[in-house]
């Protein structure tokens, strides 16, 4: 019975609205970021901004920060 009010619970919250998708930044918002990147992966050549999500992968010779 509890799984049939889950279900019941959760096509109600569907309808309401409560799953909507969060507005992407404009490319203008992303430029005018103070970017704070950190690494996002276990080699540490990935960073990812903490504040606006660019990504910046670190091209051969480059010097990681984090290292």
């Amino acid at each position: 019975m509890y799984i049939v009010e889950l279900f019941f619970k959760l096509k109600e919250d569907i309808k309401a609205g409560k799953f909507k998708k969060k507005p992407q930044l404009k490319t203008d918002d992303i430029e005018k970021c103070s970017h704070l990147f950190v690494p996002i992966d276990s080699t540490g050549r990935i960073l990812a901004c903490s504040k606006c999500g660019q990504i910046y992968k670190l091209k051969k010779g480059e010097v990681n920060p984090f290292s």
